[in-house]
């Protein structure tokens, strides 16, 4: 989304006042930016910079500099200023002893978020009640104003919403930090790696949050260009390694104990620890614990390999505990240590790794869904009578492309083409209006660009309006599916999301919301003092899965496919796909045009 953009979403949220014969109006909301308070003042038909500053008090010059507009430029309606605020905003608030409003005092680590979630109050209402509070930190502040006749007014959606295009607004105002909303299954490790920042960092900026909520602002101090973390590495290996697959056969567990070795990098080169293992092993600790209180007797060993596979056949050689007496392994991460364990009798789990170019072995089990999988998820989104309309761009995901005409096979489809500076076209010069049908329309976007995605969104959107009147109140039958790093964009109007239906598939989804993940949340934060991360679901999920399945005793597959244990992430099943097992289950997020997001 551009700047203009946000903008003009932003103008209603922040207040319009009309200027009449040339003179301006103060702004009634005071934000916290950089530390400082400024008015947001939204430029309106016959304004110019000296009527602005002279409606508060200011000189010209400081307006222009704080906005970067030169003796030249010219404002446009819609524009939104930062204009210095210099009163003590004591006295722009509310004043004591006003009955309409209550005055609350905000908890440690209590949010603005969760103040307006829970006294059901728009976003909009607390911050013009409570002039230079700070979006995404209220740490340390005395009193919150909360105005009785407001409360109970709003629903979540439209308070997450609103923290959206406030995220976008003090994003684009600000010169210190990046502004951004919490997505689902995001967690504070996966966002201060995006921000590239540390955990502790991003909690003490933005007042040391015990939760964080999908929909919720926070921010980061501004970074130069960073590379997104990489969850899973991938090395190359020039031969099969492992025993013959079909004939192997794993050992059967008749120990009383079941022995886990956890086989993790804990350590980087130079001997820095990494804090998402360190998350993982934590997580695997509560569900041993879990076990435990189950009656299951459990013997949990960690192994720091540092990112080496020969310690890990030092390990079998030498280590009687490790080569002879472990039932199961849960690791390693990356695929080079992963060639040692490959053919051995006893299962191995590997969690975290996304592909096996090199190795087999039918005691291995993947967590990561299969790509191949992926197909026969998106298969049901289309029917006999769906109307298929492929997008492509300047950067058009190739794979994804190849796995489209596989999920389509004979069915018949149109296809778009954005050019450069996307204009509508399709392959035989017909509008693509003229392709789209009166009943069922589903677009594949495969962009891969955020740009070129956000306009390409856009431009269905506008053609979804342009056909509601033909429709009335029922909705115009258009659908989506996308790419599940859309979720990742920053600046991307999400608000399309669930406007065009939108469908992707994700590799790992865990749901906030609910009570099963809310109370592991609150016991990991209870004993490590901190917000768990996507790490520590999956390690959750991959040591009570796998223990309650080898106590079951028999066939392993069998009792993992069979399994009724309550997980974190969404449910496993493991088929043999290239001489490994793999997991088959891909969640398909869905973003609802009520304003919710199903997850299948």
């Amino acid at each position: 989304m551009t700047i203009r953009r946000v903008f003009l979403l932003l103008a209603a949220a922040v207040g319009v006042h009309c200027a009449a014969s040339g003179q301006s109006v103060r702004s009634d909301v005071v934000l916290s930016i950089d530390e400082r308070n400024y008015y947001i003042h939204t430029t309106q038909q016959g304004e110019s910079v000296g009527s602005i500053a002279a409606a508060y008090l200011l000189d010209e010059g400081e307006v222009r500099q704080e906005n970067h507009l030169t003796q030249n430029d010219t404002l446009t309606v819609g524009r939104i200023l930062r204009v210095p605020c210099y009163d003590r905003v004591s006295r722009l608030a509310p004043r004591r002893g006003d009955d309409r409003f209550e005055r609350i005092k905000p908890a440690d680590g209590q949010t603005l978020f969760e103040v307006a979630m829970d006294n059901a109050i728009s976003l909009d209402t607390l911050i013009v009640d409570n002039p230079g509070v700070d979006l995404t930190n209220i740490s340390g502040r005395s009193t919150i104003n909360i105005r009785k006749s407001a409360t109970r007014t709003t629903q979540l959606p439209d308070i997450a919403l609103a923290s959206r295009r406030y995220a976008e607004l003090l994003g684009a105002l600000s010169r210190r930090y990046d502004y951004f909303v919490v997505e689902s299954g995001g967690t504070l490790y996966s966002l201060a790696a995006a921000n590239n920042v540390s955990v502790d960092e991003l909690l003490t900026c933005n007042g040391n949050p015990l939760m964080i909520y999908v929909g919720m602002a926070l921010k980061a101090p501004r970074r130069q260009a960073h590379t997104p973390m990489e969850y899973f590495a991938i090395a190359e290996q020039e031969e099969i390694v492992g025993a013959d697959s079909t004939r192997l056969a794993l050992a059967t567990f008749n120990d009383e104990e079941l022995t886990v070795s956890m086989v993790l990098p804990l350590t980087a080169r130079g001997g820095k620890v990494r804090g998402n293992f360190v998350d993982f092993y934590q997580g695997a600790l509560l569900a041993a614990e879990d076990l435990k209180a189950e009656g299951r007797n459990i013997n949990l060993q960690l192994y720091d390999i540092a990112h080496n596979p020969q310690a890990i056949s030092d390990l079998l050689a030498n280590d009687e505990a490790f080569g002879q007496n472990t039932d199961l392994f849960i690791g390693p991460i990356y695929e080079d240590d992963i060639a040692p364990l490959a053919g051995i009798d006893r299962p191995v789990v590997l969690p975290l790794t996304s592909r096996l170019d090199s190795i087999r072995g039918r005691n291995l089990y993947r967590m990561v869904p299969t790509d191949s999988a992926r197909i026969d998820k998106l298969d049901g989104l289309i029917t006999p009578t769906t109307n298929v309309i492929m997008v492509q761009t300047a950067t058009t995901d190739s794979v994804m492309v190849r796995e489209a005409l596989d999920l389509l096979g004979n069915h018949p489809y149109g296809k778009a083409i954005f050019d450069k500076d996307f204009v509508i076209d399709s392959l035989n010069s017909r509008p693509i209006e003229e392709l789209m049908a009166e009943e069922d329309n589903l677009f594949m976007v495969l962009s891969t660009n955020e740009i070129e995605t956000d306009r390409s969104l856009a431009i269905i959107s506008s053609m979804m309006n342009s056909r509601q009147p033909k429709y009335g109140t029922r909705r115009v039958p258009i659908r989506v599916i996308g790419r599940a790093d859309w979720a990742k964009y920053r600046n991307m109007d999400r608000n399309l999301l669930f406007k065009l239906d939108v469908s992707y598939l994700v590799p790992y989804h865990a749901d906030r919301g609910d009570k099963r993940v809310k109370e592991f949340d609150r016991r990991f934060i209870e004993a490590f003092g901190r917000q768990p991360s996507m790490f520590a679901y999956r390690a959750y999920d991959a040591m009570k899965l796998f223990g309650d399945a080898m106590f079951e005793g028999g066939d392993l597959t069998a009792a993992l496919n069979g399994s009724v244990t309550p997980l974190l992430q969404v449910p496993y099943s493991f088929t043999e796909e290239n001489g490994i097992m793999v997991n088959d289950t891909w969640p398909l997020v869905n973003y609802r045009p009520n304003y919710t997001i199903e997850v299948k």
